[in-house]
């Protein structure tokens, strides 16, 4: 039961976040990126990265409620690679990024990354 509390937290956040990427890219951008979250092109590609979070949270969120557990430990599966390769971005940028920002990308991806493997491998044991 706790994995699943923690899978359906994570996926909550996750479609915070995602939205408010989508909605206002520049604001939600610049605490990661900072100011080149400003720039019209870039939030063409932060609108796209909070989609993705919405579409990966919502996922899971359909499969964990009704416990349709093999679905949801493959949205969780995903929701841990998304977050590996940002993780793996930050890192590669990690010059670029404002040490705030890069340290709090760093904080929450990889925490979620973590999360997300866990529930995906530890939620079959839940079910018993």
């Amino acid at each position: 039961m706790v994995t699943r509390l923690l899978a359906t937290a994570l996926s909550l956040n996750r479609i915070a976040f995602g939205l408010a990427y989508v909605l206002a890219p520049a604001r939600a951008g610049r605490g990661w990126i900072g100011r080149a979250a400003h720039d019209p092109a870039t939030q063409v590609f932060v609108q796209g990265h909070g989609a993705r979070d919405v579409a990966l949270g919502a996922g899971a969120l359909v499969t964990l409620v009704p416990r349709r557990t093999p679905a949801a430990r493959l949205w969780l599966a995903g929701q841990a690679i998304a977050d590996g390769s940002d993780v793996v971005a930050t890192l590669r940028a990690r010059r670029r990024l404002p040490r705030s920002g890069f340290r709090f990308a760093m904080a929450m991806a990889s925490g979620s990354a973590a999360i997300a493997a866990l529930s995906s491998l530890l939620l079959e044991r839940d079910r018993t």
